[in-house]
Order: C-alpha cells, then sequence, then structure tokens
C-alpha cells in the first residue's frame, strides 16, 4: 500500500518534487564551487550571499524580522513576475537552483573561512529559519511553475480556451499556505538571533 501511496504522491507533485531536486542539487554545487574559488574573491563578496551573517548578530530584533521578510518576498515576487511572463517555465527553476546554489556556496564559505564555528552558526541561526523559508519557496515555485506552464500555452495557436483569470485566483488560493510561511520564517529568524548570536563574534 505504502509503494502506491508513494507512486500517487509523486505523479500528483511533480513540480514539487522537481523543485525540491533542482534546489538539493544546486546546494550541493554550490556547496562543491567554493573549493575553486579564491579566498581573496570569497571574503570581497560576503555580501553577495544569503544574509550578511557580521551584520545580522549585531542588529535588533526587529531590524532582523524586516530583513528576512524583506529578502523572502523579493524572491516570491520574482517567481509571481515570472510566473506571469511566457518564460516563466524556464525562469522558475534557475531562481529555485540558483537558491540553493547560493545556500550552498555560503555553507560551504562558513565552514571553509570559519571551521566548526561557522557549521555551528549555520545550524543554530541560519537553519531554523532557512528550512521554513525554503518550504515556502518551494511549494510557491511549484504553483508559479504551474500556472506559467497554463499561461505560456495561451499564447501558442489553438489552444484552449481556459479561463486564465480563474486559473490565476486558482493559483493565489493555492498559495496562501506558502504566503503564511514567510512571516513565520522571519519569526523564527528573529528567535534564533536573538537566542544565539551572543555567542559568535567574527
Amino acid at each position: 500500500m505504502e509503494k502506491y501511496e508513494i507512486i500517487s504522491f509523486s505523479k500528483n507533485n511533480k513540480s514539487i518534487i522537481a523543485m525540491v531536486i533542482l534546489l538539493i542539487l544546486g546546494m550541493v554545487l554550490g556547496s562543491l564551487s567554493v573549493h575553486e574559488i579564491n579566498l581573496d574573491i570569497l571574503h570581497k563578496i560576503d555580501f553577495l550571499f544569503l544574509n550578511n551573517f557580521k551584520e545580522i548578530i549585531d542588529k535588533p530584533g526587529l531590524d532582523v524580522f524586516i530583513s528576512s521578510l524583506s529578502n523572502l518576498f523579493f524572491i516570491i515576487l520574482l517567481l509571481e513576475f515570472s510566473a506571469l511572463s511566457f518564460w516563466g517555465s524556464g525562469l522558475i527553476p534557475l531562481i529555485i537552483f540558483f537558491r540553493g546554489f547560493s545556500i550552498g556556496l555560503t555553507t560551504g564559505y562558513l565552514y571553509l573561512i570559519y571551521g566548526l564555528k561557522g557549521i555551528a552558526f549555520y545550524i543554530l541561526i541560519m537553519l531554523p529559519g532557512m528550512f521554513i523559508a525554503l518550504l515556502s519557496i518551494i511549494l510557491f515555485s511549484a504553483e508559479a511553475f504551474k500556472f506559467s506552464v497554463k499561461f505560456a500555452k495561451t499564447l501558442f495557436p489553438h489552444a484552449n480556451n481556459q479561463n486564465l483569470f480563474s486559473c490565476f485566483l486558482f493559483h493565489l488560493k493555492n498559495s496562501k499556505f506558502s504566503l503564511a510561511l514567510l512571516p513565520i520564517s522571519a519569526i523564527v529568524d528573529t528567535c534564533f538571533v536573538a537566542m544565539f548570536s551572543r555567542f559568535f563574534e567574527f
């Protein structure tokens, strides 16, 4: 019975599975790529990573919350605007891949530069909120991808005359849970920074 449940889940959630695979692939390649980058360059480009962790530990709680939420909201907007374009079905997987790549690069950077201290920072401060954020992004990107495919099909000759507006409303309805996770992720980020940031100094 479990075998058939797994098969059924795979068939009904192909887009989610695809996004998870792309995210993991990006994380693996990102973590491996850090060894190929000159350390001096890594020091200069750390502002490109997920968060500037040197500043996070000194920020007030409200600033951490706003920064975390705004970063996530930017990604969601990027995914949504991609879904509303002809190229969305190609752009959305790329966004997820590069999100994973940046996470892998950040993880590799923390370990390479700071060793176990960097890994402890990643696990105690970055990982809890990031896990919820990635769940939100994966679920939203899967819905955005499905809508982008429907949107692109309407631009082809002999397209079926489905009501795109009703599809868009259905997409928004299915995205409510993933959007609700955004402030939760930001709150978790804020709490873990408040609890553990005093143990780190970079």
